[in-house]
């Protein structure tokens, strides 16, 4: 017993004189938002997304907040209702990281049928504006909301230039950058070769495809991983609760703090899993640079005397 509150005093101690040496001197990592704003940006990311899937949410909170409000007054453990509420929200969260890398994948192969297409028809004579806008008919399903945007704002007069750029911050992603930027070199210097090119950029964009479906494999091995340690574990939990013995140390204040610790430390464990096997991506090339940006200075107001005097 001792021993145990020793090891947690050392923590806080430790603890509290980095955070101080860290206020007082600070460190030389970028600035990042306030905690407010953190917030705020977790909170708009949590409404965003179709309508299912908001509905989607909301109900996992409320259940989640049910099931803990539940089991505290059930059985008295305040840490274990926590940590059954935290765990509707989190395990599929957890268990089900793939879906984005995916979808990603799923765009990338469209944008190369779509760059194949688009070859198809400035060989057949068409100018590049007019080859951008047919496009739209027969476009993949995965990027027809995108194509049909920019079809649409060049239909409507904008600069094609203008047009791509904004068609690759739809995309989002750095291969898209580069078919983005072969399409705005040949607007701005229209000679021949662009089809061959664009042919030869689907053919590239096909190999990353089958390279990310292979790094994809061998990731879903450790996510399987990770699955079977969480079942596994919910599922002791889950026979524990059954036995009264077994579960009625943890309702001790010492207790409540060894199951918070242990806690922490399993899900601190899942989420680095799951970062492990969670495709990175790398930062976009086709994006203005901020340390371009000239801000101008507000036009001086003149004093109030002048201003009578000029009316």
């Amino acid at each position: 017993m001792t021993l145990l509150w020793a090891l947690i005093s050392g923590m806080a101690l430790t603890g509290g004189l980095t955070a101080l040496v860290w206020g007082i001197v600070g460190t030389t990592a970028p600035k990042q938002p306030r905690r407010a704003a953190r917030f705020g940006q977790g909170l708009r990311a949590w409404n965003t997304g179709s309508r299912d899937l908001r509905m989607r949410r909301r109900t996992q909170a409320a259940a989640a907040a049910v099931l803990w409000l539940g089991l505290w007054l059930a059985t008295g453990n305040f840490v274990a209702g926590l940590l059954v509420g935290v765990a509707v929200i989190g395990v599929p969260w957890l268990l089900a990281p793939a879906h984005a890398t995916k979808a990603r994948i799923e765009q990338l192969e469209a944008l190369s049928e779509w760059t194949q297409r688009l070859a198809g028809l400035l060989r057949l004579g068409m100018g590049l504006e007019q080859a951008m806008i047919t496009s739209r008919k027969g476009a993949p399903d995965e990027l027809a909301e995108q194509i049909s945007t920019l079809a649409d704002r060049l239909t409507m007069g904008w600069r094609p230039e203008e047009a791509l750029r904004a068609f690759g911050d739809d995309l989002d992603d750095i291969t898209a950058d580069k078919i983005v930027a072969a399409l705005i070199l040949s607007v701005a210097d229209r000679g021949p070769g662009l089809a061959q090119a664009l042919e030869d950029l689907a053919a590239t964009v096909r190999a990353e495809v089958a390279r990310k479906r292979d790094t994809e494999a061998d990731r879903e091995k450790p996510r399987t991983t990770m699955r079977w340690m969480v079942i596994i574990t919910l599922g002791v939990i889950g026979a524990g609760f059954l036995v009264p013995s077994y579960t009625a140390p943890y309702s001790t204040l010492l207790g409540q703090l060894v199951l918070a610790m242990l806690t922490a430390g399993f899900i601190a464990t899942l989420a680095l899993m799951r970062h492990l096997a969670h495709y990175r991506r790398i930062p976009r090339f086709l994006v203005p640079d901020e340390r371009s940006t000239v801000t101008l200075p507000a036009p001086a107001q003149a004093p109030e005397h002048e201003t009578a005097a000029a009316r």
